[in-house]
């Protein structure tokens, strides 16, 4: 007898931005993602999705657990100041569907542990992650597509694809190559930093932002080409991974969940990659959900975070989601029965390998609030204000705002439990990262 469970099916990205932050308002996407699309033709389109750290580690530890990071103990990249890896027996989406009598599956980089644990240590049957962080798109797509091509049994199955790309940006933005017609250059106030957080500077100055100091549009336009070129490459792995799901017949008993684990700045304020801050293209970031027949297609404007993902899949597969978990079930969502139950987004950060500057942060309505422990408050009306060029932290005709969700922040952090266990390396008030 067939299980009628669906199976499910999570691909993420590492280090892709919403797509709205590369395109000029209002302009068609410059971006050729036809496998995305489809998905998102055909599935529910989450535009105001977050994630909730903008880290690899403590990203995906909260994707695939459901639970705040600081609420993990993963608060940092594995190998960075006060990082501390994934706890052994931590549930995660894999141990409860292994539980509930899913074949279980994971395909590419991990990043949750050191070198002597990996998925198989938290609920994943089958492995494909050399090296136990990752290994090339291409490999880690042929492999999923193997293993689903493989799973004709009636039983259920769940699978974890986790590519590298767009987060080889690192490596190739200097590349030469033409520009990308359609791509719009950062906007608002590139390059000046003054008045925000010290810790942006010494990233940009000190850190991996180096390069790209003074960097003017045409720069920014080709950083932002090559970068939408990962994005392409990431979008032919998933095709890979969907192809084998259309050949096994398997399609419409499949949910699928696409996002990525974090943004990169792109060019924000003339910051690149991920370093110490909470601008939009760093914790916007893609969410599509698709399963043809049982989730209406649609797009929609609830604010969402990456831990609605661990309820939304166990709700379809008929697991109740545990009482710990953070997140609310988003199917209710796409079905049009209700909102997402949440009013606001959180999001958390701590270091970049020696660098040490703590922020906290939430998103409700239109405004976004960022408390740097160790320096003060950005303010931004981010949906007036969508490139963040104006902080309204020290405005006070916006004080009455600002007091509200600076109270709102620090309860969300009592009720959370995080302590932040940070101690200042002695640099004062201006959070200047310490060693």
């Amino acid at each position: 007898m067939i299980d009628p469970r669906p199976n499910l099916l999570l691909v993420f990205s590492d280090q892709e931005t919403a797509h709205a932050h590369l395109t000029p308002q209002g302009g068609p996407s410059p971006l050729r993602t036809p496998y995305q699309d489809a998905l998102a033709a055909a599935g529910a389109v989450f535009r105001q999705a977050y994630c909730a750290a903008p880290q690899c580690t403590p990203a995906r530890a909260a994707l695939l657990c459901g639970r705040h990071p600081h609420q993990l103990g993963v608060e940092a990249n594995i190998g960075a100041a006060h990082a501390r890896p994934l706890a052994p027996g931590s549930p995660t989406l894999g141990s409860r569907l292994q539980a509930a009598g899913y074949r279980t599956g994971y395909f590419g980089k991990w990043h949750l542990t050191g070198a002597d644990s990996g998925p198989a240590d938290f609920g994943f049957e089958d492995v494909f992650a050399p090296g136990g962080q990752g290994a090339s798109d291409a490999r880690v797509a042929a492999a999923a597509a193997e293993w689903i091509g493989g799973r004709a049994g009636p039983g259920p199955w769940a699978a974890v694809v986790s590519f590298v790309r767009p987060h080889d940006i690192y490596h190739v933005w200097r590349h030469e190559g033409p520009v990308r017609p359609g791509l719009s250059a950062p906007a608002g106030d590139t390059g000046d930093l003054r008045g925000r957080a010290p810790a942006q500077r010494v990233y940009l100055e000190e850190d991996q932002g180096r390069p790209l100091v003074g960097a003017g549009p045409q720069e920014w336009l080709r950083y932002r080409s090559r970068y939408a070129e990962q994005i392409e490459q990431v979008d032919a792995s998933l095709g890979v991974v969907l192809a084998a799901l259309d050949a096994a017949g398997q399609r419409e008993r499949t949910l699928v969940a696409y996002t990525s684990d974090h943004g990169d700045l792109a060019g924000a304020h003339g910051l690149a990659f991920k370093g110490p801050c909470l601008y939009e293209p760093l914790v916007h970031v893609p969410l599509v959900l698709s399963w043809p027949g049982r989730l209406p297609q649609g797009a929609h404007d609830d604010l969402v975070s990456h831990l609605d993902v661990l309820p939304t899949l166990l709700a379809a597969a008929g697991v109740a989601p545990p009482a710990e978990a953070e997140g609310f079930d988003l199917g209710p969502v796409c079905r049009g029965e209700g909102g997402s139950g949440r009013a606001a987004v959180h999001f958390e950060y701590v270091s970049k390998q020696r660098w040490v500057n703590p922020i906290r942060g939430l998103r409700r309505g239109r405004w976004k609030l960022c408390h740097y422990l160790w320096w003060g408050y950005e303010l931004y009306d981010v949906e007036g204000d969508p490139d963040e060029r104006f902080d309204l932290a020290r405005d006070p005709g916006h004080a009455p705002i600002l007091r509200r969700l600076a109270a709102e922040l620090a309860a969300w952090r009592a009720e959370t439990g995080d302590a932040g266990r940070f101690e200042d390396p002695g640099v004062g008030a201006a959070g200047v990262p310490g060693g």
